[in-house]
């Protein structure tokens, strides 16, 4: 599993951006959080995710809120 903060989460687009301690920035949406139990995610939060790729972009899933 990864570790990393979230830079940012829009809930009204249900997009958002993970910042790892080491790479770039990986892509989480709400299918992700839903799947994963997690409501909603704030700006700072510490998260543990599994990578994942789609369609070329780097996604997080089994998202864990610490």
């Amino acid at each position: 599993m990864e570790l990393g903060n979230v830079k940012w989460f829009d809930i009204n687009a249900g997009v958002g951006e993970i910042e790892p301690n080491e790479g770039d920035y990986v892509h989480v949406d709400m299918a992700a959080l839903r799947k994963s139990g997690v409501p909603s995610l704030s700006e700072g939060q510490l998260v543990v995710y599994d990578l994942a790729y789609l369609r070329g972009h780097t996604v997080a899933e089994n998202l864990r809120v610490l």
